[in-house]
């Protein structure tokens, strides 16, 4: 029987890692889950950007609570949740949008910063309490979900004349004159969407589903997604006119999320393969590309949470020989951590998404629920 080399490489690779985890680590859901909250997650619940003066952000309170549930760990999840609402929204998470900016303001203060919405923050807090509620049996969680779910469809979706149904990436700002509108493809996974279309029916999510998918031949016509663009009511898309034209740090996400969302996403993922070819050109996703060319701009140094978030994204497109490149250069990565490198918060919370679905510690149904792996061992 002929054997495949990298196969046993990584095999072994993952073996000694195993044996080098602490002994709690190794019975827990999920290690790395735990090695990522002994760092950037308070005992309050608090989820820190170390990286960026200390701040704490609505998604990554969100990402702390999705994890929390991959992982199984409600205590983590609980206080997580807490934060979020006295923090971010007053202690009324759910009758409130969280606001999406909290730290050290100008007068010495630790506070919010800023009271306007994410909304793909919101997007994934809801979804995640009302999956909660549904794999933990707690009605509290879900009713908080719907409670906020109905929020955002109140206060950040538009109807956009011929573009569609739009999520806007808040309340305010992102309206502009001349009937256009800032939009940003990473705030759409598939799977939320079709989860979202299905527990309510009635809202908005289906149809801003289905214009995404109308408008993506024109976001992704060069091959590449942009970080953020402008669409206007004619359902024309352009780049954005505040900024120059990027594909980097919001656009990761994009494939990311394409990888794990199945069938609903298979035309997402024929537009986006020409990204595939730059990273086997340069050995690893670019930190940087032109959107409107798809020509790279930055390719000196990939960030380590590009590589994790390229997981799914290249094994839905077959492409093995990326793949275990992309896992190689994770591993090394990781020891380097484990030897005092510096890690920061985005790129963690990158490779915890698409390494963690990777490897198996969650994955997506046809309808858009979570399947963590600890509930096959119920």
């Amino acid at each position: 029987m002929k054997t495949n080399r990298a196969s046993v490489w990584v095999g072994w690779l993952s073996f000694f890692w195993v044996l080098a985890l602490p002994a709690c680590a190794k019975d827990s859901a999920w290690p790395e889950w735990d090695r990522f909250a002994e760092r950037f997650v308070q005992a309050d619940g608090r989820v820190i950007d170390i990286t960026f003066d200390a701040k704490s952000t609505s998604e990554g309170q969100s990402y702390g609570l999705f994890f929390a549930l991959v992982a199984n760990r409600p205590d983590h999840f609980e206080r997580i949740l807490t934060w979020t609402s006295d923090n971010l929204a007053n202690g009324e998470l759910g009758r409130k949008l969280p606001g999406w900016l909290w730290g050290k303001r100008d007068d010495g203060v630790w506070a919010i910063k800023d009271t306007n919405a994410a909304s793909d923050a919101d997007l994934w807090i809801a979804y995640t309490l009302m999956e909660a509620g549904r794999l933990w049996r707690e009605p509290r969680y879900d009713k908080q979900g719907r409670q906020l779910l109905a929020l955002i469809a109140e206060h950040e979706v538009v109807k956009a004349g011929k573009a569609g149904t739009l999520l806007l990436p808040g309340p305010v700002g992102f309206e502009l004159s001349n009937q256009r509108y800032r939009f940003n493809p990473s705030y759409l996974p598939g799977f939320q969407l079709t989860y979202l279309a299905h527990e309510d029916p009635k809202g908005p999510w289906a149809d801003i589903w289905s214009s995404y998918l109308k408008l993506a031949p024109q976001i992704f016509a060069s091959g590449v997604a942009p970080d953020n663009l402008i669409v206007d009511s004619k359902g024309n898309v352009m780049p954005d006119s505040e900024r120059a034209p990027s594909g980097s740090y919001d656009a990761i996400r994009v494939y990311m999320w394409a990888g794990m969302s199945g069938d609903n996403s298979k035309e997402l993922l024929r537009l986006l393969s020409p990204y595939a070819k730059l990273i086997r050109k340069h050995g690893a996703p670019p930190e940087k590309v032109d959107p409107a060319t798809g020509a790279v701009v930055k390719a000196d140094w990939s960030p380590p949470g590009f590589m994790g978030a390229s997981l799914p994204y290249l094994r839905a497109l077959r492409d093995e020989e990326s793949l275990q490149a992309q896992e190689k250069s994770l591993f090394w990565n990781a020891q380097q951590a484990k030897l005092g490198r510096a890690t920061n918060y985005y790129d963690e919370a990158l490779i915890l998404f698409g390494k963690g679905w990777h490897d198996g510690y969650y994955k997506f149904d046809s309808q858009g629920r979570l399947q963590p792996k600890w509930l096959a061992k119920e």
